[in-house]
C-alpha cells in the first residue's frame, strides 16, 4: 500500500526535535579541575583570598581604597573575628604582647596586642583591591598603547615603543619609592596614589605583551577583509583586533595581580612611614624584622599570606594561559 507522502510530512513536522541537553556549569568547572588541578588550587586560593576581603554593604561613596574599592563602602570584613585595632589584655591587665598562637588568637598577637589574624584578613583587603586598580590602570593604558602601536606601525611604533623603552629602563621598585616619597597631587601617603604608581610602572610590560599580539592579528585574513570593506582604523581596531587578543589580556591581568601584590608589600616593608598606616602585609613584616628571631609569629604569617597570594594568582594565570592560548591547548 503506498504512503501518503504529506502523511509523511505532517508525521515528522509533528515529531519533537532532538535537542542536546545542556551541561551544567559545574561539568565545566570539573573537566577544568581534572586538567589543570593546579590551576583550580589557584583559583580555589584566590577565591578564598577575594572572601577575606568581604563585609557588610554599610553605603555608596566615592570609590577609595581600601574599604570602597568601587563605590559600595563595605564594613569590617567577616573573617576577622576581632576589631583590627583591638588591644588585648591579660588576667593582669598588661598587654598580650607577642603571644603564640592559641584557641583565642590563632595566629597570635603583635607588638601592641592586636590580633593577628584580623591583621591579616584586614591586609589581605588592602593588597587585593590595591593590586586590582594597579592592574586596571596598567591594563587600559597598556592595551591602548599596544594595539595602536603594533596596528598603525611605522614612525607611531617607533616612538611609543622608544618611549616604553625609557620606561622600562627605570628601576621599577626605584621609580615606585621615588612617587609614593614625593606623594605628588596628595597631601600624605595615600593608597590611591600608590596604586596609580604600581599601574603606571606597570604600562611598559603590558603594552609590550598586547603589541606583539597585535602584530600576528593584524595580518589574519578577516582583518585583511575589514580593510576591503572600507571599516575605519578605529572600527577595525575596535570589532576585530581587540576581541581577538582579549585572551592575551586576561592572562596579562591575572598573572600580574600576584607581582602587584608582591610590589605593594614591598612598598610597605622598605617606606612604611610613607603608605597609609593600617593592617598591611608589608607593614607587618616591617614591624617584626627587628624582633623576629624571637617573636617570629606575626612576621611569618604575614610572609606566608604574601605567598600565598602570589602562588594563586600565578597557578590561576598560568593554567589560563594554557586554557585560552590556542598554542598551548595540545
Amino acid at each position: 500500500m503506498a504512503v501518503d507522502d504529506t502523511a509523511i510530512g505532517a508525521v515528522a513536522a509533528a515529531a519533537p526535535e532532538y535537542v542536546r541537553p545542556q551541561k551544567a556549569w559545574w561539568h565545566g568547572v570539573l573537566k577544568f579541575a581534572r586538567k589543570k588541578p593546579l590551576g583550580a588550587v589557584g583559583f580555589t586560593m584566590a577565591g578564598i583570598l577575594f572572601f577575606m576581603t568581604l563585609g557588610t554593604p554599610t553605603g555608596v561613596a566615592v570609590p577609595s581604597l581600601p574599604n570602597t574599592p568601587f563605590g559600595i563602602t563595605m564594613g569590617s570584613p567577616w573573617m576577622e573575628r576581632y576589631g583590627v585595632e583591638d588591644n588585648f589584655y591579660n588576667e593582669g591587665g598588661r598587654l598580650r604582647i607577642y603571644e603564640g598562637p592559641s584557641s583565642t588568637h590563632w595566629l597570635g598577637t603583635d607588638k601592641n596586642g592586636r590580633d593577628v589574624w584580623a591583621r591579616v584578613v584586614n591586609g589581605a583587603r588592602r593588597s587585593l583591591w590595591v593590586g586590582i586598580w594597579a592592574l586596571i590602570i596598567a591594563t587600559a593604558i597598556g592595551t591602548t598603547i599596544g594595539v595602536t602601536s603594533g596596528y598603525f606601525g611605522g614612525l607611531t611604533d617607533t616612538t611609543s615603543q622608544r618611549f616604553m623603552d625609557a620606561l622600562q629602563a627605570f628601576p621599577p621598585l626605584i621609580a615606585l619609592i621615588l612617587i609614593v616619597t614625593i606623594q605628588p597631587f596628595t597631601d600624605g601617603p595615600s593608597l590611591t596614589l600608590a596604586a596609580v604608581a604600581l599601574g603606571t610602572v606597570g604600562v611598559a610590560a603590558v603594552q609590550r605583551i598586547v603589541r606583539g599580539v597585535v602584530l600576528s592579528t593584524k595580518e589574519q585574513q578577516y582583518v585583511e577583509a575589514s580593510r576591503v570593506i572600507g571599516a575605519t582604523n578605529i572600527r577595525t581596531m575596535r570589532y576585530y583586533i581587540l576581541p581577538n587578543i582579549m585572551a592575551s589580556i586576561i592572562i596579562v591581568f591575572s598573572t600580574g595581580l600576584g607581582t602587584v601584590i608582591l610590589a605593594e608589600a614591598a612598598l610597605s616593608f622598605i617606606v612604611p612611614d610613607k603608605m597609609p598606616q593600617g593592617a598591611s602585609w608589608g607593614q607587618m613584616l616591617a614591624d617584626t624584622y627587628p624582633v623576629i628571631a624571637n617573636e617570629p609569629w606575626p612576621g611569618v604569617s604575614a610572609a606566608t599570606a604574601i605567598a600565598l597570594g602570589v602562588l594563586a594568582f600565578n597557578l590561576a594565570g598560568d593554567a589560563l594561559r594554557d586554557v585560552l592560548d590556542p598554542r598551548l591547548r595540545s
